[in-house]
């Protein structure tokens, strides 16, 4: 057996088993994510839960759809993106839940940092809705280009123009999926975090506190693991797009590490958080903080 059929070989095995699992995993977490924070009454009033909420179904949709897609043609040999308008709507899934899932996320610390600062009057529900909503639409129709630009007219799911080839490299990868987005959940979840630590000099009712403090750590564990999980993809993605083709084996786990971001796997915090009891105590200067 030569190098590249090894290679190949291994490539496969990376998507039945880490991917099939990833898959299977990822969906239970996401569905998991939405009972509690849509049947608890601590976290149904809040908007950063609304949007946590809404990250876990685009996740959920994201993970059958495209995920499970490319699972089915890299690992069982199963291409089905071979068909025109298969490859076309894998694709047009595919840009659209993760725009809208890193959106909902930047948006999500945005909430948080606001409902611990003077501008808590911004963090509500019906501008979430809102939010979600005109998110929801404005990267639904940017994702039409990705539609008219991609097909599998030589039997593989690619680019088919140069122009546009060279935006998605340059702009969608290191700004859209990259700088943007990461940079906001990044900024906005540590202000967050320091709002959290600062709160303790306030008249606060603790259990607005404890909440709060819970949505904060949840949604910087979030922010931190999808760092780490986009990173690595990202800049080999721009650094070498070239070599993408003859390091199939590298390319596949790093994608499938970028797809880790999507797979919810923060569930385990929120059980941990879920299970904590909330101190019948009136306000913050009750207790002592660490």
């Amino acid at each position: 057996m030569s190098t590249q059929d090894i290679l190949i070989f291994a490539t496969r095995q990376v998507h039945i088993y880490f991917g099939l699992a990833m898959t299977i995993l990822g969906v239970t977490g996401g569905i998991f994510n939405i009972i509690i924070f849509t049947t608890l009454k601590t976290f149904r009033e809040t908007t950063c839960a609304f949007y946590l909420t809404a990250v876990s179904v685009v996740n959920i949709i994201q993970l059958l759809i495209v995920l499970f897609v490319r699972v089915l043609s890299e690992g069982f040999s199963t291409d089905i993106r071979r068909t025109s308008w298969v490859c076309k709507i894998q694709i047009y899934m595919a840009v659209c839940c993760r725009m809208v899932s890193m959106t909902y996320v930047c948006l999500a610390t945005i909430d948080q940092f606001l409902s611990m600062s003077h501008y808590r009057r911004f963090s509500n529900l019906r501008l979430a809705q809102r939010c979600i909503f005109i998110t929801g639409i404005f990267w639904s129709l940017y994702g039409i280009c990705f539609l008219i630009y991609y097909d599998a007219s030589l039997g593989i799911c690619a680019v088919i123009n140069s122009n546009f080839g060279m935006f998605v490299t340059r702009f969608q990868y290191p700004i859209l999926y990259g700088v943007l987005p990461l940079t906001t959940m990044t900024t906005f979840s540590v202000l967050a975090f320091y709002n959290a630590r600062t709160l303790i000099s306030r008249q606060i009712n603790i259990i607005r506190l404890s909440r709060d403090r819970q949505l904060t750590v949840m949604t910087l564990v979030h922010v931190v693991f999808v760092v780490i999980t986009t990173l690595p993809y990202i800049i080999y993605f721009i650094y070498s797009p070239e070599q993408i083709a003859r390091n199939t084996l590298i390319y596949a786990i790093l994608l499938l590490i970028f797809y880790l971001s999507f797979a919810q796997c923060q569930q385990w915090m929120n059980k941990r958080n879920t299970n904590q009891v909330v101190p019948n105590i009136e306000t913050i200067d009750d207790i002592q903080l660490t």
